[in-house]
């Protein structure tokens, strides 16, 4: 029903166009001698990796998160409801959350390398008001919906926090996404914790915007087929062709905050 798809997984897939952010750079300072004359340093040497070998190295640590995430079982999934059933970070601002994603990073992520989850934000914000598509509730959403990745601050495997999401259990066609159980990551535990501050369209769209939509379109209901279309589908397009490591936003996180204040004036159980 979802016809001429080019999925989210597929997106994901892409290797990054330009060149690595996480390019190691040493200094060695060799100190001077007795016999060295009006200098203070007798040489610096930089060591620098290419491009190429920065964008191989940081693939190469992804890979096994990826795989690790592709093997979530039923069981790991249960186990991962129940660790995180409780409040992790206690009763904060979401604002507090929001200034935290400025340290997140996703290890797989081969578009937005070493670019910070916060940097991620701007740049879907900045081309969502270039397009005229940054309504309300299209800004709050950008704004929230990888919220549950500042459990990569906390030692989780980021296996269980990043990734993109599929079906771990089979159900009959067309039982809805509510009803089957999903790989487990950043969306579900975004999810329990802000569905009762938000419209429940934006709650759903927060649960399923990692999933592989062709892998789960056949177990969707009406409603999940129509929310996909009117509320993942633009989504995605900005979730995830907006990332770049090079496109520093002209805006700062600090020019959203009456927003987040607004939606959520007291501290949440997070």
């Amino acid at each position: 029903m979802i016809a001429n798809l080019v999925t989210i997984a597929a997106i994901d897939r892409v290797a990054a166009v330009d060149a690595a952010c996480c390019a190691t750079i040493e200094f060695m300072l060799v100190a001077p001698n007795s016999e060295s004359i009006g200098s203070t340093w007798v040489g610096v040497t930089a060591l620098m990796r290419s491009d190429d070998e920065s964008r191989a190295i940081f693939a190469g640590r992804g890979a096994p998160i990826l795989e690790r995430h592709r093997q979530q079982s039923v069981e790991q999934v249960e186990a991962l409801r129940k660790k995180y059933a409780e409040p992790v970070f206690g009763k904060v601002r979401v604002w507090d959350l929001i200034e935290r994603l400025g340290s997140c990073v996703d290890p797989t992520d081969q578009r937005l390398f070493c670019a910070s989850q916060q940097v991620h934000v701007l740049q879907m914000l900045e081309a969502m008001e270039h397009d005229g598509t940054a309504t309300p509730d299209m800004v709050l959403v950008a704004l929230i919906h990888d919220l549950g990745k500042v459990l990569l601050l906390t030692g989780e495997d980021p296996a269980n926090v990043v990734c993109m999401n599929g079906p771990v259990s089979q159900r009959d066609e067309s039982a809805g996404l509510d009803n089957t159980m999903i790989q487990w990551n950043h969306d579900e535990f975004a999810y329990e914790r802000l569905k009762d501050y938000i419209p429940d369209d934006l709650a759903w769209l927060i649960r399923y915007h990692s999933v592989e939509v062709q892998a789960v379109s056949t177990l969707m209901d009406e409603r999940d087929l129509e929310r996909t279309e009117r509320l993942l589908l633009p989504f995605a397009r900005y979730d995830h062709a907006t990332k770049s490591p090079f496109n520093l936003p002209s805006a700062t996180i600090t020019k959203y905050r009456d927003v987040i204040e607004e939606a959520f004036p007291r501290r949440i159980r997070f």
